[in-house]
């Protein structure tokens, strides 16, 4: 046998068992093994051996600075940072705009990639993979307020997004959620539409037989689960009634249920809902409902059938002042963030102690926890 080719075969098996962050550093070992982990063929053997690794997890700030250009902060025992060179596209935008880093909003991630955009209906989209330093921007998604498009519609009040991994195919998609008043002969309200996007097709492709719900607003759900095929958003109707509004990319459907009322909702200083499950969410409320700030209250939304059913699961604390949830993490843990100096704590709230405490840029709101791969957008 070829020595060299069994050396080679050697060096592909030790790689492949390597953590991704572990293989950033290797390539510059040197030049055979950059090529080697580089190559095509290689990624996509390390993408599918490390799909259920939980061992590279990082937590993750992201955002659009002023000059456009992408800012990433990762935290994995020490601070860095890192900056993604800016596209003409998004220089484009804040060059003709009032656009600034608390405009950004971050859907994902999935399977190492994130969905980064603006609140404007008119804006660029990104696809980001933040540990390679890659951002990609998507064709322009269709604005159905545009009357070249829907001469009824017009106004859009509110996007989202979400994105997926088909592990399967190979291929990421990208939800867009829109809604915009309707201003017919016989119709005045508000018409939600959507679209999915595909990077085997480079295009957008309209949804038919969308839910039409007088949806004033919804903001993302972040996803604790490795690569959940549904996007799930708290929505918020014309009556001021909340719902959850989840979309299937597998099967291309939307689900919606409305969350009932819980007596003290409003006791509470502040609150944040995570995707657990594709049918169960965590909603952590800041103080106790008594108004005591420094406990947090934390309830399990479970879903059964067409149902939504609260559960209380624990009480918390006392913290030293008080403290919001930023970010699910796994092994039950909750990134916390102080409202008196912004200081972080990653808190184990199925033991109750304090795991870790740190410091990330206050200016940046959208934190989550990260797993990278070679998953390019």
């Amino acid at each position: 046998m070829d020595s060299n080719l069994l050396n080679h075969d050697v060096v592909t098996e030790i790689l492949l068992h390597c953590p991704f962050t572990s293989l950033l550093r290797f390539r510059s070992v040197c030049k055979s093994w950059r090529d080697h982990i580089d190559s095509e063929a290689f990624r996509k053997s390390h993408i599918q051996h490390h799909a259920d690794d939980d061992n590279t997890r990082l937590l993750v700030q992201f955002s659009f600075r002023q000059d456009g250009a992408s800012e990433v902060s990762m935290f994995n025992e020490k601070l860095h940072n890192n900056f993604l060179p800016a596209s003409q596209e998004i220089l484009d935008y804040h060059h003709t705009t009032d656009a600034v880093c608390h405009d950004a909003q971050v859907a994902g991630p999935s399977n190492g990639l994130i969905c980064a955009y603006y609140r404007n209906s008119d804006a660029p989209v990104a696809v980001c993979n933040p540990s390679l330093g890659l951002i990609a921007i998507l064709p322009m998604p269709p604005n159905p307020s545009s009357k070249s498009l829907e001469p009824n519609h017009h106004r859009a009040l509110s996007h989202g997004f979400g994105i997926w991994f088909d592990e399967v195919a190979q291929d990421y998609k990208v939800v867009q959620l829109l809604t915009c008043h309707i201003n017919g002969l016989n119709v005045m309200g508000l018409h939600l539409h959507a679209s999915v996007y595909s990077k085997a097709t480079n295009s957008w492709r309209g949804l038919t037989g969308v839910i039409d719900l007088g949806l004033c607003q919804f903001n993302p759900i972040i996803s604790r689960c490795k690569n959940s095929a549904f996007a799930h958003w708290l929505a918020i109707d014309d009556e001021g009634i909340e719902l959850i509004l989840s979309f299937d990319f597998r099967n291309e459907g939307f689900r919606v249920l409305e969350i009932p009322n819980l007596v003290i909702w409003k006791m509470y200083w502040d609150r944040k809902i995570f995707a657990e499950g594709d049918d169960s969410f965590l909603v952590f409320f800041s103080g106790d409902g008594e108004g005591r700030p420094d406990w947090l209250d934390i309830f399990w939304l479970r879903i059964e059938g067409s149902m939504v059913e609260w559960n209380h699961m624990k009480r918390v604390g006392p913290f030293d002042g008080l403290f919001i949830a930023k970010a699910l993490c796994e092994r039950g843990c909750v990134v916390l963030q102080s409202r008196n100096n912004g200081q972080l704590l990653i808190y184990n709230y199925c033991d109750e102690k304090y795991v870790r405490c740190f410091e990330m840029k206050r200016d940046r709101p959208e934190i989550f926890e990260y797993r990278g791969n070679f998953v390019l957008p």
